[in-house]
């Protein structure tokens, strides 16, 4: 079960209610979403904390801080709308579309290459609406981006 955070400065009180839950045998793992790495060390003083989902993407990584928090604990990180992007509307920066070009995918192919390169923790989870999209995001995985294409790439969030 995930916890998420809405606004509210401390999720300890909450935590705490599911981590009562998780005692009793109703929860078996306990997750927090949309957190800082201050809630995320709220939190795994309470109890265990398996996963963390947060929004980053290539172009949004104002939670990059949780990401290494998540790396540094052995703690899977589900990365939300990271196919998305910035805006409500996506929009290809045009280096993410060479390497999309050079690399003979889709843009949305790098985007998931891209946020699963960062470590063995990140986990994917994109929506799909068919089976040639699920086909695509499963290729995805497959992508070796080289040096070159992770500077060019991580240079756009910077």
């Amino acid at each position: 079960v995930n916890l998420r955070r809405m606004r509210q400065e401390s999720i300890a009180e909450h935590f705490g209610a599911l981590a009562d839950l998780r005692d009793a045998g109703l929860i078996r793992h306990l997750g927090v979403s949309n957190v800082t790495v201050t809630h995320l060390e709220e939190a795994l003083a309470i109890a265990p904390v398996v996963c963390v989902q947060n929004r980053y993407a290539l172009d949004q990584r104002e939670h990059e801080p949780v990401l290494l928090a998540c790396v540094e604990r052995s703690i899977a990180f589900a990365p939300y709308f990271s196919l998305i992007g910035a805006g409500a509307v996506r929009t290809d920066p045009p280096q993410l579309a060479e390497v999309a070009r050079r690399l003979g995918v889709t843009p949305a192919q790098v985007r998931l290459a891209w946020t699963l390169h960062h470590a063995p923790n990140v986990l994917a989870i994109p929506g799909t609406g068919d089976p040639a999209h699920l086909a695509e995001n499963v290729a995805a995985a497959a992508l070796r981006l080289t040096p070159e294409d992770l500077s060019l790439l991580d240079a756009i969030g910077r």
